[in-house]
């Protein structure tokens, strides 16, 4: 007989986030990482949740401020249950959590979430990468 060990959780792209839990009652990690904010959708599978919100958080991110980013969904959420998945990532940088943010919201279009720009050096400037600077000697420049 053949055994396949499979993880719990729910998959996305090649991340695997924990099994989705109700955000009802739910409370805050105290870990740094990646968080998708779930609404239940018969029409995706293997796993029926669909994804409204990618968001990132870092060490205790206090209950108030975790889904200050994402109003949209938790307004829409009279209609449905909303469920909170989390990708785990401790001893992460910001912008680590940001690229994975911003690749999972172009992979999957999530309905309350606009395209994620990434903050510092890597930002896009008008959908194109930052002109890069020179690099070598700066030319003497004349004193007058």
């Amino acid at each position: 007989m053949v055994s396949y060990c499979l993880t719990p959780g729910i998959r996305f792209n090649e991340y695997v986030f924990t099994e989705p839990a109700p955000l009802d009652g739910w409370t805050p990690p105290q870990f740094a990482g990646v968080y998708a904010l779930l609404a239940t959708d018969p029409n995706w599978a293997p796993k029926a949740y669909k994804p409204l919100y990618f968001g990132e958080f870092g060490n205790a991110t206090p209950a108030s401020a975790f889904f200050r980013d994402c109003p949209g969904p938790l307004k829409g959420a009279r209609d449905h249950a909303l469920f909170v998945a989390l990708l785990p990532m401790p001893f992460s940088t910001t912008s680590q959590r940001w690229m994975i943010c911003q690749q999972l919201v172009r992979a999957y279009h999530p309905q309350y979430q606009a395209e994620v720009e990434l903050p510092g050096p890597q930002a896009t400037f008008e959908g194109k990468t930052p002109p890069r600077r020179r690099i070598g000697f700066m030319p003497q420049t004349e004193t007058a």
